[in-house]
Parts: C-alpha cells; structure tokens; sequence
C-alpha cells in the first residue's frame, strides 16, 4: 500500500476501479494512493525454538512472515469481525476487504487508531522506557500527558506504529485468550496496513508541533525542522528563555509548575522520538543520534534555583533512557559517553546519592526513589565510568600508534567530556573502579537475588534424552534488579578484559603471570554464564532489547560453537519477539568468530 503526502484535502470522495490505483481524499486526511490488490501474507509455523529464530526475521519480506506455533500463543492475524471469506484466496480479494484495507489507511489520526496505539504503548513499550523507574513515568504518566498535549500524542502513536511496523502488525495477546477482546486491543486488518507510513506520518506531526510549542510564537516552522535532532528543538526552547529566569520543582506557584510541567513534556517527546529512531538503528550509529543530550541536560541543570535541587520525576525519567542508552552506544564505537560521569551535580541531581569522595551510596530512608531504582541508576553511573575508562585506553593507544597527542574524535568533539577528563587508565583507576563495584554488588537489597535458577536446563528443541543447555536459566522477580545485575556482570566483563599492563605483569615469574591469566579466564566465563542465563529466563522486554550489546560482548568471549547457536538464537528471539534490529550484532559476531 502507497501513500501520497502530497498534501491536505476539504473534499471527500471515492472513486472504485477494477485495474488502476485508486486516489481518495478525507477531510483532514492526507492523499492516499491504494492498489486494488494486495497480496496476502503467507503463513507457516515452526517446530522448535531455535527453528522459530531462525525462521522469523521481522526485517523479511512481508510474504516470508511465518506464524508462531500453538506453543507461543498465537494471535490471529485477523479478529473474527474482519475474517476473509474461507472459500476466497488472497489473490481474489472481495471489495469488503479491499475497503478495510482503505478504511485503515483513513483511520489515521482518528480516536480509534489513536487509543489502539496508546494502549499498545502503555502496554507494550512504556514498560522498555521504565526500566529504572518504578514510579513508571513513560508507561502511565505520558500518556495521560498525552491527552492534552498533541507532541506526546504523536510520539506515543509513532513509537507504536513503528513497533507494529517492525512485527508486521502481529500484536501479541497480553490479556488472556479465551475471552474477546476489547475494541482499543484491535484494529482491523492490522497486518496489511502499511504500519511504517503511520509511524512516519505521526513521527512528523509530533516533530512538528514540538517546534510549534517551542517556538517563540512569532518565529515560522519550517518543515525541515523535523529533520532536526529532537534534542537541538528542545535544547533552544531552554536556552531561549521562555523557561522563565529559574526551575524551583518543589514550587506550588502555578507558573512554576507549569514550566517544569513543559520541561517533562518536551523532554518525553524527545524520548519516545529517540526511541523511534533507536528501534531499527544498528548499534553503532546510536552515539551520534544522542550527540546533544550533555548540553541539553547541562542547561536544564542550570536553571535550577538551588545547586542542591533534584530534577522533578519526569525529567529523571528522560535522564536514565539517555544515560543508559549513552554507555551503551559508547561502548559500540569506543567513544567517551556524552554525559561526564565526572559531573557530580548532574547525576545527584537525577537523584542518586554521590558523596565527596566520588563514591556512590544508596539513602536508606527518604529519597524519592525505590532502592532498587538507587542501586539501577547508580550502576548505570559506575558502567559510564568503565565505559570511559576503556575509551580513554583506546585514545593512548591510538596516540602511542599514531604519535599524536590523544583527543576525541572530531565528530565527538564538544558533545562528549573533554579527553583531558577522562580517567587515565593506569592500575589505581581500574583498582579503584573494581572496587566500586565489589561494593555496589555487597549493597543492593535482596531483591536483586534471583528468585529461579536452574542450573542446567534442559534442551527442549532435542529430543534426545539427557540433553542440556551450556548455560544457566535465572530469572528475577523485579525487571529494573535483572537489567542491572546483566549490567553489573558486563561491567565487571569490561573491566577484567582491560586490566591495564602493569597488574598483569606485576607477578615476579612466568608461572604466576600464567596464573593470573588462568584467574581471568575464569572469571570472565563465570560473569558470561550469568548475563547469558538472565538472556534466557527471557525476562521482560525492556531487559531484553537494552541485552544486545551486552551479548555481543559475551558472545565474543564464548568458545563453543553450542554457546555461539545459543547466543545467536537469543538475538534472533530479540528481534523476532520485540522487533529490535538485532541482525547487526549477530554480523559483529560472526565476523569475530570467523576470524
């Protein structure tokens, strides 16, 4: 199906014909070109879990799309009130049908398709933007937000359409199967409409009139705004001071509610945009994407009344999706993360607690935060450290090759903490760093135990009797305490493999530096074992979509081809389940494993 944005129509009509594309246009409703056949999807099924990853790729040709098995709960991909004719075939399609697949493309924007989308979010994808926030900002406060405010509206539908696009409109059931479901669970047709049109369209509209609420009111849109990064729209709002002279969040005044009010709304759109982007984008280009949220944060942070002052709920919220999508883009390309680790009042101000001696501690009693979202966000602050550590390694190496001095690269340049800053990587920082988190881990409540652990699962795709997978199964109760502890042992990975040379070498003979490297090893494949047993209790989605690069890296440390399958089929599931691009990573590692 094709749709023409030529522009806006006051007329309505519909012309029908049997062998040329049909143009209709709606009141408010942009042009739409539609062919009078569509061709259907075909359907399959698979036999076994790792022929399901194999087999499904959310990136393949609408016509290659295989059906789960009963095993995971199919969905129909048509309600029973939309369901074809059984004696039609999809090649002669009745003008039933046909209209459906017009009707859907008109639905765009109307309060039927804008309350299928919003529930898919809250339902679906909010919960990925909530990993550290059991307050759940992104899951149950944007959308209310939404109601009157037409940029997280449009976000929210373009994040949705977008997932939808990627799954080729197969919603997974979230609410039981024997019942009916409710009219905002379905939409008609949903896996012909072309979901990657409407997430463009909304993408638009909500870019649109986030410039529209952050322009001066005397300053004309242009439409190659929306090309811009949603941070430089929000980031000149800021700065222009419309914001008013200070943000006081403890504040009754109703300006200044109002204003911190604003700041959360912006900074939401500019989240769920973000993650519009991130969802089909290979992990290396992600550190560009986020090139202006230091500036953007630093300017927030400035117009707080009191230095001492904490950013209100939703902008912590934005925060923590930044940070942790920073150190991870970071850590694809070897770049220093954006935000400075070093930059004490910027993350006491998201609300973790950092002492004069740059040592993170969690409040007992009295923060505003859980202590399991204290202990998430403060891990998330000490991998930033490790992620910087392993940049600034790479710069002196570069400069040591090269004979230049070390700096960041110049696409980088401003964005990210001067190199100057970086921890140098010598035996006291990385001694310092593994102690940081020795103690984290001595700290956290218990609630980051796993409440089920099987230590050698069975291998339910063979059939052969005493089969078993290399790897543990774990799962853990809370979502926010299994994302940080696969976090935790990836940071700790991080930092075992880049051990600066003058710990390795520091034992006297050769026998006890081959047993320090013995040492190593082992403890590299212990921490793999968990973040790979994590990945396979198949925890919520959120874990899984944010695992990938932490994959990648274990994949990378593994030996086994059965560990090499097994990972591999893990990132095909990310995909397949979630509709994350996951086929990068599984290139990087073949590419690694094949050298």
């Amino acid at each position: 199906m094709r749709v023409d944005m030529s522009g806006l129509s006051s007329r309505s009509e519909v012309a029908m014909g049997s062998s040329q594309q049909t143009t209709m246009h709606a009141p408010e409703s942009p042009a739409i070109s539609i062919p009078n056949s569509i061709s259907g999807i075909e359907e399959g099924s698979g036999s076994t879990r790792n022929t399901i990853y194999r087999s499904i790729s959310p990136t393949a040709p609408a016509g290659g799309f295989r059906t789960f098995d009963n095993t995971y709960n199919p969905i129909p991909h048509k309600h029973p009130d939309y369901q074809r004719v059984i004696s039609e075939s999809s090649s002669n399609r009745s003008e039933k049908d046909e209209f459906q697949d017009i009707f859907s493309e008109l639905m765009t924007g109307t309060e039927h398709e804008i309350a299928f989308l919003t529930r898919h979010y809250s339902e679906i994808i909010g919960p990925w933007l909530d990993l550290s926030d059991s307050r759940k900002f992104f899951t149950v406060h944007a959308p209310i937000r939404a109601i009157n405010n037409l940029s997280v509206k449009y976000a929210i539908a373009a994040l949705a359409a977008k997932h939808l696009a990627r799954l080729k409109g197969v919603k997974a059931s979230t609410n039981g199967m024997f019942t009916s479901p409710a009219t905002t669970e379905i939409y008609p047709n949903s896996t012909q409409v072309d979901w990657f049109l409407k997430a463009a369209n909304y993408y638009y509209l909500a870019a649109s009139d986030l410039n529209n609420i952050t322009s001066d009111g005397y300053t004309t849109v242009s439409s190659s705004a929306i090309l811009e990064s949603p941070f430089e729209i929000v980031g000149r709002w800021i700065s222009s001071g419309q914001t008013q002279a200070n943000m006081k969040p403890g504040s009754e005044d109703p300006n200044d509610v109002a204003v911190i009010r604003k700041t959360e709304e912006v900074l939401a759109t500019a989240t769920i945009l973000t993650m519009c982007r991130l969802i089909d984008l290979p992990g290396d280009e992600w550190h560009m994407q986020l090139a202006r949220i230091r500036p953007l944060f630093e300017s927030i942070l400035s117009l707080h009344s009191a230095p001492s002052a904490l950013f209100s709920h939703g902008i912590q919220a934005a925060f923590w999706n930044f940070a942790r999508q920073d150190y991870l883009s970071s850590y694809f390309t070897r770049s220093p993360t954006h935000f400075d680790p070093e930059n004490l009042p910027l993350w006491r101000a998201a609300g973790i607690s950092i002492n004069d001696q740059k040592d993170f501690h969690l409040i007992r009693n009295g923060s505003t935060l859980s202590q399991e979202d204290q202990a998430a966000n403060g891990l998330i602050w000490l991998v930033s450290k490790v992620i910087n550590f392993l940049a600034r390694s790479k710069q002196l190496q570069l400069a040591q090759w090269t004979g230049s001095p070390p700096g960041a690269s110049p696409e980088t340049q401003g964005t990210t903490p001067n190199s100057a800053q970086l921890p140098y990587p010598d035996t006291d920082t990385w001694l310092k760093l593994s102690f940081e988190f020795q103690t984290w881990f001595e700290n956290v409540p218990e609630t980051f135990r796993s409440s089920v652990r099987i230590e050698r699962p069975k291998d339910i795709s063979k059939t052969a009797e005493g089969s078993y997978l290399p790897f543990p199964e774990i799962f853990h109760s809370l979502t926010t305490c299994a994302t940080a502890m696969q976090h935790y042992h990836f940071g700790r990975i991080a930092l075992l493999l880049n051990r600066p040379a003058d710990v390795i070498s520091a034992p006297s003979t050769a026998f006890d530096r081959l047993q320090g490297y013995r040492e190593v090893t082992k403890e590299v494949e212990f921490r793999s074992r968990e973040v790979s047993g994590i990945a396979l209790g198949r925890p919520q989605g959120g874990v899984r979509i944010f695992m990938v690069p932490l994959l990648v890296a274990v994949g990378q440390c593994l030996e086994n081809a059965e560990e090499h399958q097994i990972i591999v089929d893990l990132l095909r599931g990310v995909e397949a389940d979630l509709g994350w691009t996951t086929e990068y990573a599984i290139r990087k590692l073949q590419d690694s494993w094949n050298q």
